[in-house]
């Protein structure tokens, strides 16, 4: 009779320990998105700041009508510059969803096992 209880016991444990491994994961795509979101918000004041810069190098070169083509070099850079960091923080974001759905897919089948009798 003790032995049928603790058969019952274990699979308990099992989907305990697989509910525990789906609640880290969840909490780790939590963390995921926050620092994507917090590269996002980087990136867009970064190309904010590019922007600006580049306006201000425009003004500067058209008061003075010197430097026409510095002022064209500093705008290209800061253009280049501000989609270089958006296509860097996409293929972070892309990265870390990937890994996050990786770690789903092994949840679940934890998960499944834990349900599911042994065969």
């Amino acid at each position: 009779m003790a032995e049928a209880i603790q058969e019952v016991a274990d699979p308990k444990a099992e989907l305990s320990s697989a509910e525990e491994m789906l609640e880290m994961i969840v909490r780790k795509e939590d963390e995921i998105r926050k620092r994507v979101q917090k590269a996002e918000d980087e990136s867009q004041r970064l190309v904010e700041e590019a922007k600006l810069d580049a306006a201000n190098n425009k003004r500067d070169a058209a008061a003075a009508e010197v430097g026409q083509d510095l002022r064209e070099k500093e705008i290209i850079k800061a253009e280049a510059e501000a989609d270089k960091v958006a296509e860097d923080i996409a293929a972070q974001a892309d990265e870390i969803r990937k890994k996050g759905m990786d770690r789903v897919e092994d949840a679940i089948k934890i998960v499944i096992e834990g349900v599911l009798p042994p065969r």
